[in-house]
């Protein structure tokens, strides 16, 4: 069957690719389309900034990526020049970098901020000593100098900060990253390519200011900090004036805490050819896409000469399955927001080409599921499985290097959550909505895409098929958490090992990376800590 036929299924059980696609509008076509437009949406719109494209430097078969973590100040709303923000080479957010499946690279990161900090690279599939999780901190004035090699294929990915307790305000001020992997099958393809031309990163995070013009950091429930102003690629208000008759969007959510559910305000339909992990089968005809935080999709929109299409997000008639009490506008899936004008190109501009019928065959390929291993994860409030993330604990040990069935259960009643799996992708075989708190909209079409990161409605579970990268090491853990990231930071993070059969983790947390728990707790008085006594599931034990 065609991935573009729209197919609905009432009831179904799957949420399409992850959370991120819907193949038809399930807004609310009632809401209010006029509310007061946010700070910074009342002038003139201004063009689209394009993050610089860093190609990094070749030092003998290594293509290396030099980083500064730095402080600034940028003008994210008009005429206001003096925010205060932090940024990788530059003011705020960072440049794209790009490198080939089948390259080594090196990344040297200079922290030049006043506080420690670590940059993960969330969608990479790679050894745990370059990952840069919370067991990698980066002091202030040290450099950090991770090298792996591109073993996984086309795809959007990005690099952002990881300090534990301290992801959620590090990501707020502005470091933030596309990372574009590509490989001979995307090379093979008549996409849109030309990086800043036709082929456009669009970063979405949202903000709050204060009355001088500063980031608010204030966070009004212990949800999380929900910004009312929308910013694409650092400004507010944002237009990009096209070339060419075919556009392909790199949409990356980074936002913190929001979830957006994206439409063209004209009924132009989105054609997605990518989510997180790469490449779809084929492309998918859609009139809405779903995207939660940390969450990457690819589209492309096609154009007629001058004619003004908006990006926006749109209100969810369902709120996604959050009910009507005390929390139900916390999350913001009543809010509509304009977030890009595009303007199609001149009238000379050439015909886009027939778009391709196939892109990824290899994407519809799914392990068998039989004998693998299976474990389970609740998440409620801000722990899983009953646990606050603790540094020292090891919670799973994989002493394979097969796929596993992971099962994630939402169990609150009335918040949303997400969630991700470092050095790994998934399919999402299913999503059970049968005890969900209100009624959600899901959609068919598990096999539509990889990823890395899940959306939960209140109540439902997902099942998961789960492939790693094979990298042993007993000595530092992945992590796995929700990527709303106050909730990470406050505790929904557990963390695993991938070790050789028989072998036993041997973590000890570095002094540094407890800065921010020593800060807010005092734990621990900067000792190493041994976790290899720790207790931990194994493969027959569960998770």
């Amino acid at each position: 069957m065609s991935l573009t036929r729209r197919l609905f299924v009432q009831g179904s059980v799957f949420l399409a690719a992850g959370g991120v696609l819907a193949a038809c509008s399930d807004s609310d076509d009632t809401a209010e389309k006029s509310q007061t437009p946010p700070r910074g949406y009342d002038s003139e719109p201004r063009p689209l900034p394009i993050p610089p494209l860093l190609e990094g430097e070749k030092d003998g078969d290594t293509r290396v990526f030099k980083l500064t973590a730095q402080d600034g100040h940028s003008e994210i709303l008009p005429g206001a020049s003096e925010t205060r923000t932090w940024g990788f080479n530059g003011p705020y957010l960072g440049p794209t970098l790009r490198a080939h499946k089948g390259e080594k690279v090196r990344a040297e990161i200079t922290n030049d901020l006043i506080e420690m900090t670590t940059v993960h690279w969330h969608g990479m599939k790679l050894p745990a000593y370059s990952d840069g999780g919370p067991h990698s901190p980066i002091q202030v004035g040290e450099t950090w100098k991770p090298t792996w090699t591109i073993e996984q294929p086309a795809a959007t990915t990005w690099y952002h900060p990881h300090p534990h307790m301290a992801t959620a305000t590090h990501a707020y001020r502005g470091l933030a990253g596309m990372f574009i992997l590509d490989d001979d099958v995307s090379d093979g393809l008549e996409l849109p390519h030309e990086y800043g031309v036709d082929d456009i990163p669009v970063v979405l995070v949202d903000a709050k200011f204060t009355d001088d013009n500063q980031l608010d950091h204030s966070v009004d429930s212990t949800l999380g900090l929900l910004g009312t102003t929308p910013v694409v690629n650092g400004i507010t208000n944002a237009k990009f004036e096209a070339t060419t008759r075919r556009v392909r969007l790199r949409i990356l959510n980074a936002a913190s805490m929001r979830f957006y559910t994206l439409t063209m305000h004209n009924g132009t339909p989105l054609r997605v050819i990518a989510t997180d992990a790469g490449l779809l089968p084929e492309p998918l005809t859609v009139d809405e896409a779903f995207i939660g935080p940390g969450q990457r999709l690819e589209v492309l929109v096609d154009l007629k000469p001058g004619e003004e299409h908006i990006l926006q997000s749109v209100a969810r008639a369902d709120n996604f399955g959050v009910p009507d009490d005390e929390y139900s506008s916390d999350f913001g899936f009543g809010d509509n927001f304009d977030l890009l004008r595009i303007i199609g190109p001149a009238a000379d501009a050439p015909d886009a080409p027939a778009l391709p019928a196939e892109l990824d065959p290899a994407a519809l390929e799914v392990p068998s599921e039989e004998g693998l291993t299976e474990r389970e994860f609740v998440l409620n409030t801000f722990m899983i499985n009953g646990e606050s993330m603790d540094m020292a604990r090891v919670d799973v040990v994989i002493d394979h290097d097969e796929p596993e069935i992971w099962t994630v259960t939402n169990e609150n009643d009335d918040w949303p959550h997400n969630f991700h799996i470092h050095d790994a992708r998934f399919k999402v075989l299913g999503v059970d909505v049968a005890q969900a708190s209100t009624t959600v909209t899901v959609r068919p079409k598990p096999e539509a895409g990889w990823h890395d990161t899940v959306n939960l409605p209140p109540k439902t579970t997902a099942r998961l098929l789960v492939e790693f990268g094979h990298y042993p090491d007993p000595t530092i853990p992945y992590m796995y958490h929700c990527h709303m990231l106050l909730h990470e930071d406050e505790g929904m993070m557990g963390q695993f090992v991938i070790v050789d059969k028989g072998e036993k983790p041997d973590v000890r947390v570095q002094a540094a990376a407890l800065y921010f728990e020593q800060k807010a707790h005092s734990h621990h008085g900067g000792q190493i800590i041994d976790a290899s006594r720790s207790p931990y599931a194994t493969p027959t034990q569960g998770a």
